[in-house]
């Protein structure tokens, strides 16, 4: 779980929650790839509210509205980490471009 603030005024954090997704992602019956560096699998999912989006090893996140909510709540489960900030779960997770174009096998 990571804690953003969106809003400089807001006197809470937004939640997001985070959740590894090694293999390829096929929401509209072709597989997702990112639409800067073209990796078609290893991806961090994050809900934010009812959105999700994904993020890529090269830090690159884009809303995806083909994946929804309860696919992320089917993958979510109890977060070991929490993180006061994004940016330190982002190093944390090695999602924050440093391993971009890396992935496990």
């Amino acid at each position: 779980m990571i804690n953003r603030r969106h809003d400089e005024n807001a006197h809470r954090p937004t939640t997001i929650r985070a959740v590894p997704h090694p293999d390829e992602l096929d929401a509209r019956g072709i597989p997702i790839s990112c639409p800067h560096c073209r990796a078609r699998r290893d991806w961090l999912l994050l809900n934010v509210r009812e959105h999700v989006f994904i993020r890529c090893r090269c830090a690159y996140e884009w809303h995806e509205p083909d994946l929804t909510r309860a696919f992320f709540e089917q993958h979510f489960t109890a977060p070991e980490e929490e993180w006061g900030d994004f940016d330190t779960a982002m190093r944390a997770l090695a999602f924050d471009g440093l391993l971009a174009g890396t992935t496990w096998d």
